[in-house]
């Protein structure tokens, strides 16, 4: 290769370097952002109730949405209300509640949403964070690093990527830790009701109305 030819070639790899490198930045300043904002909300105390998770979410700056504000969020939303409607209909699931919350963060709306399901097996809280505007997934080791755990493991499966934790020793309560992402226009959108991001938990909660 002449002289020339390998200036070329050094500009060239200096050059992509310079544009990868701020994407690389920029994708860790999403990831370490959104895992920041589920642990302000999830990692609280306040997470073992309903009632007190969502004003603990309106503490932090969360504005109640409706489900109908945004497509994805409305998309599923349906289906937990039909997941609802099937467990009672099953006779397992006694009643249920939730709250729909959004944030803008980092210049793009995040979505929150709050459960509370009540159950003849089990009483569950949940705690689940959305991006719909993410297009690459979050960082599973900025999780590992919330959690203080290893993943129990990732799975990929129908378009969806998923990085699952056990219950975290150090946020006490919890349930196991699922980290999902769906590309952009991924034929899993018709199953799940969206693509971008998800971060969530569920925590056991009272029998009866206990964790309402």
């Amino acid at each position: 290769m002449s002289l020339s030819m390998c200036m070329r070639a050094l500009v060239a790899a200096t050059f992509a370097a310079i544009m990868v490198a701020p994407m690389q930045v920029a994708a860790g300043e999403a990831s370490a952002g959104f895992v920041a904002e589920y642990a302000a909300l999830c990692g609280a105390p306040a997470r073992d109730s309903f009632s007190k998770l969502v004003a603990h979410a309106e503490g932090l700056g969360w504005v109640k949405a409706e489900r109908t504000s945004n497509a994805e969020l409305h998309a599923l939303m349906q289906l937990s209300d039909k997941g609802i409607a099937e467990g009672k209909a099953e006779g397992y699931v006694t009643g249920a509640s939730n709250a729909t919350l959004t944030k803008m963060v980092g210049g793009r709306p995040l979505h929150f949403v709050a459960t509370h399901l009540r159950s003849n097996i089990l009483n569950m809280v949940g705690c689940y964070l959305y991006d719909f505007e993410a297009t690459a997934p979050v960082d599973p080791d900025a999780v590992t690093r919330l959690l203080g755990i290893e993943p129990a493991y990732t799975r990929e499966l129908g378009g969806i990527t998923t990085t699952v934790w056990g219950p975290s020793p150090g946020i006490p309560g919890t349930l196991d830790t699922h980290l999902t992402f769906v590309p952009p226009r991924s034929p899993a959108v018709a199953k799940v009701g969206f693509d971008g991001v998800m971060l969530k938990v569920s925590v056991g909660a009272p029998k009866g109305n206990g964790g309402e």
